[in-house]
Parts: C-alpha cells; sequence; structure tokens
C-alpha cells in the first residue's frame, strides 16, 4: 500500500535535529538513525524522529585508471571506494607522500553522476515494485521502506 506522506518504518529516511539518517532499529520509544555517509548512529526518542522525504535515485561512479590484468575484482573496488571518499583520499595521498612514494594511487579523479530511476520503486533489499514518481510503500519482500523516483529533481 502506497502512502502519501513519509512513514517511519525500517528503511526509511528520518531526521532528529541535525541528524539525517535511515531508521535502523524503532520501537516504541525509540528509534535508530544511521548515517552512512557519516558511519555514525544515534538513538532517539521516537517523538523526535521525523521520516523526510526520499527519492529513488540511480548513482554511477566513474574514474579511469590503468588497471593491470588479474586485479581482484574486491582490489579493484577497494580502491575505487578510496577515491570516492575524499577524507580517505587525502590520507592516502598524504601517507605516500610522507612515506616519500609516488602519490599516484591517490590521484585519479572520479565523477559522480545521480538520476532518478526510470519507474517503480527500490528497496535497500534491491528489490522493485512498479508505481509512479512520488511513491513511498513498504516493501512486499522485507518490510522496508521503498521509494519510487523524486516528483521533482
Amino acid at each position: 500500500m502506497a502512502d502519501q506522506q513519509p512513514t517511519l518504518r525500517i528503511g526509511s529516511w528520518a531526521k532528529s535535529g541535525q541528524l539525517l539518517g535511515l531508521v535502523a532499529a524503532m520501537d516504541d520509544d525509540t528509534v535508530t538513525l544511521f548515517d552512512p555517509g557519516q558511519r555514525q548512529q544515534a538513538q532517539v526518542p521516537r517523538s523526535l524522529a521525523e521520516a523526510v522525504p526520499a527519492g529513488a535515485v540511480t548513482v554511477t561512479v566513474r574514474v579511469q585508471l590503468p588497471v593491470p590484468h588479474g586485479i581482484d575484482e574486491n582490489v579493484l573496488r577497494r580502491w575505487v571506494a578510496t577515491l570516492t571518499d575524499e577524507v580517505v583520499r587525502e590520507r592516502a595521498y598524504a601517507a605516500l607522500a610522507e612515506a616519500g612514494l609516488d602519490e599516484g594511487a591517490a590521484l585519479p579523479v572520479t565523477s559522480v553522476d545521480v538520476e532518478p530511476v526510470a519507474s517503480g520503486t527500490i528497496c535497500l533489499c534491491g528489490a522493485r515494485t512498479p508505481a509512479p514518481p512520488g511513491t513511498q510503500l513498504q516493501c512486499a519482500s522485507c518490510g522496508r521502506t521503498a521509494v519510487a523516483a523524486p516528483l521533482s529533481r
């Protein structure tokens, strides 16, 4: 069933004061918000947690790299993840420079493109459900919140 307004449930986005995060746990009294970008969590009284609208998007990370034949996919993923996190990237660059090593591994520039999904809702579990833009509903697969493309950019 689709909601017209954001609903506080596991997997939805909520805010409390300055903290914006995913609802990672909740009971009658408290909500645990997890900020995936800052890797922080906080428990707040349920009365202070406000559900916020969300929209389904496709995020594409692009980077051009010289990659050796046979590189392990996990190694490549970790390298690209390092390049997309500016704090980690700067620390890696400084550590290489301080050790007198070539900083080249920390130099490739990444670009991040964000586009609304073409159709339907997306849940954190990966399930997709047909729905018009602006829709929020409970995922039939896992019970978390699934959202469709935003109504506007």
